[in-house]
């Protein structure tokens, strides 16, 4: 055994035999203990990214699986032996035949649909099979340089409703003017990958990322899919209950203010945040306003209540 295959389980410290909860409990840790924002000590930042590559790949159960492949050859014996190759990259050679799997199905599964942001670590160098070039152009160990990223903004409503953009790229065939859809329902930072890793296609972009940023809305504030919105109430709404008519980002809809409401009651519109599996939900903040006395016709309205309906709001903080 030896060679260039990484030993995940080793790098985090578990058996093979550990549950995703675990291997998540243990990343987790490691992670608040070797964060480079944390740990100052020489290494911590590469060691934190042997910790992510690692969680990147046995963290996600699709791609453990045909990790634990490769994995269970490599501790019987199987031979991945390093030599140096171009650029001063190490290449693993081996006969397909020795295989008891199809190495291509393997590169298939963990690259070829790989959607998202997210970036799985190299399981050990790049590969070749008797002498000749394999599967390219995955991350490897970090030492490649990052994919591009660039930073695409949209309103809330196109986060709600989906929406397209069109972008101009330089590839190694020359300008491509290129149609993006952005699906209803994305979050904020979430990536959208265009391109294609090398040797994936012939558009000749390369493989790149849009993180998407949303722009700060007038009247909802974000969390997740989750939307929030303060809604001003006059006092004897909140007091006598009423209906009210409120914004969602699929329409106005009917809201019933329960009598006796108070501010900062949180009211919920089920399913009407950002799309989704689940969908998000919409929560409506009250906030009782106060008409201003602007004359004193208005001022004897609020002695006359403050005579009719004796109240301290304070009674509270007594003891």
């Amino acid at each position: 055994m030896g060679g260039d295959f990484k030993d995940f389980y080793k790098v985090i410290g578990l058996e093979q035999s550990a549950t995703q909860d675990e291997i998540k409990k243990k990343f987790r840790k490691l992670a608040q203990q070797h964060h480079p924002d944390v740990n100052k000590s020489p290494g911590s930042e590469a060691r934190f990214k042997e910790i992510s590559e690692a969680y990147d790949v046995l963290g996600d159960a699709k791609k453990r699986s045909e990790y634990d492949k490769l994995y269970g050859y490599w501790k019987n014996g199987g031979s991945f032996s390093g030599q140096p190759g171009n650029g001063g990259n190490s290449h693993s050679h081996f006969s397909q035949t020795d295989m008891p799997f199809d190495i291509d199905e393997i590169f298939n599964n963990l690259f070829g649909n790989e959607a998202g942001g997210s970036q799985g670590g190299s399981w050990f160098s790049n590969f070749s099979r008797n002498g000749r070039p394999g599967p390219s152009g995955f991350p490897n160990s970090f030492n490649q340089a990052p994919t591009p990223t660039h930073t695409v903004e949209i309103t809330l409503e196109e986060a709600f409703h989906g929406c397209k953009r069109h972008f101009d790229l330089q590839s190694s065939n020359g300008n491509k003017s290129i149609k993006v859809n952005i699906p209803a329902g994305v979050k904020e930072g979430q990536k959208i990958r265009l391109g294609a890793k090398p040797g994936n296609g012939s558009s000749g972009i390369g493989e790149l990322f849009l993180k998407v940023k949303i722009k700060p809305h007038r009247h909802f504030r974000i969390e997740e899919r989750d939307l929030y919105l303060d809604l001003p109430l006059a006092p004897w709404e909140a007091a006598l209950g009423a209906t009210i008519t409120v914004p969602t980002l699929g329409g106005q809809v009917k809201l019933t203010i329960p009598e006796g409401s108070q501010t900062g009651k949180k009211l919920v519109l089920k399913g009407r945040g950002l799309p989704g599996t689940p969908p998000g939900n919409q929560y409506v903040v009250l906030n009782i306003v106060l008409p201003q006395a602007k004359n004193e016709a208005n001022r004897e309205y609020y002695r006359q209540m403050q005579r009719e309906m004796p109240f301290n709001p304070r009674s509270g903080l007594h003891h």
